[in-house]
């Protein structure tokens, strides 16, 4: 959105923000693109995206663009109010397919480490691939995992890559993607959160007077997150997967 424009037809704008790449991880994210870049829309139905994000409670976390006259730029009406100390920081965890929202898990304070990362697998994961492989009433056979039912995307953060994490996952037979550094514009679920983050601040501002580091207030954003997270909805979803054609 520009905010000036002049007599050229030039307009200021917010930057686009990319990441910043080495020339090895430019040639990786290319390698990545050329291994899949034959892949259809059924093709990416098949992935598990998943991601961390954290949410700023009661920030609201978009751009506000506002119109005020010259040199009212310290005036209150027209300023961005911010909070006092830390703030209030939740972490969440969640993953999605071409079939469906999974679930989503609201991590403990303190940030997320290896043995953390495999109690989140085990609640969201693989609750997600149960429901995924569970067999029809009249089905006489029991589905074996393989690259052909699904593919679990992660990024490279450190708790993702420890070896415990990954020798879990080879152990419960869950196929995993490789993944090209710095690539977040990849997944499509970085999406979901910016829908996730918005949709959620409106909620807090309905429900909440302000921000609180109490665990009885905690758990209440985590029922929100939740109740916010399964609104988001298949069509949505399904535009996601069909956005990975375009960005390969």
């Amino acid at each position: 959105m520009a905010c000036h424009r002049d007599a050229a037809g030039l307009g200021s704008y917010i930057a686009a923000q990319k990441p910043g790449l080495r020339q090895e991880n430019v040639e990786k994210r290319l390698e990545w693109a050329l291994r899949y870049k034959n892949w259809t829309v059924e093709d990416w139905k098949r992935v598990i995206w998943s991601d961390e994000s954290s949410l700023k409670i009661g920030v609201n976390p978009r751009h506000q663009w506002i119109i005020r006259p010259k040199g009212e730029r310290l005036n209150p009406k027209y300023v961005k109010k911010t909070l006092k100390g830390e703030g209030v920081t939740v972490m969440v965890w969640a993953c999605f397919t071409g079939e469906r929202l999974g679930p989503l898990i609201v991590c403990n304070e303190g940030g997320i480490g290896a043995d953390e990362y495999q109690d989140t697998l085990y609640d969201g994961l693989f609750s997600l691939i149960d429901d995924l492989l569970e067999p029809s009433e009249d089905a006489e056979t029991i589905q074996v995992t393989t690259e052909e039912t699904f593919v679990f995307m992660q990024d490279n953060a450190p708790c993702h890559k420890a070896t415990e994490v990954l020798d879990f996952l080879k152990d419960n037979r869950v196929p995993v993607m490789e993944w090209p550094p710095q690539s977040p514009d990849l997944n499509p679920i970085e999406n979901l959160w910016v829908t996730l983050k918005a949709t959620f601040h409106k909620q807090f501002v309905k429900l909440f007077n302000h921000p609180s580091k109490s665990l009885k207030a905690r758990y209440r954003y985590g029922e929100v997150l939740q109740e916010v997270w399964y609104s988001q909805g298949q069509e949505l979803v399904d535009a996601l997967v069909v956005s990975m054609l375009k960005r390969v």
